[in-house]
């Protein structure tokens, strides 16, 4: 018998221009992403499902706090997906 695994509900929200770089048409930067999940997916999977490449390169954060790609989602995540900046 098939079992089905349950699904969570996130939102992803892109910044820096990174909205641009996928060409997702339509992103409201407010509202941002709104994704249906399988739960225990880590955010690593759902980047690379979205078309993102370069991970390594952005940074990501979950209620102001910094997580990585390998942390596993969990229903109402709401996490923001930034460039580094720098200068002087």
């Amino acid at each position: 018998m098939f079992s089905s695994q349950k699904m969570i509900n996130i939102t992803l929200k892109l910044y820096a221009g990174l909205d641009r770089e996928l060409e997702l048409e339509n992103y409201d930067s407010a509202a941002g992403l709104s994704l249906a999940v399988k739960n225990g997916l880590r955010l690593r999977g759902v980047l690379k499902m979205i078309g993102m490449k370069n991970l390594g390169k952005r940074t990501y954060y979950l209620n102001g706090m910094r997580i990585s790609i390998w942390r596993k989602l969990r229903d109402g995540d709401d996490i923001s997906c930034l460039k580094p900046s720098g200068g002087g």
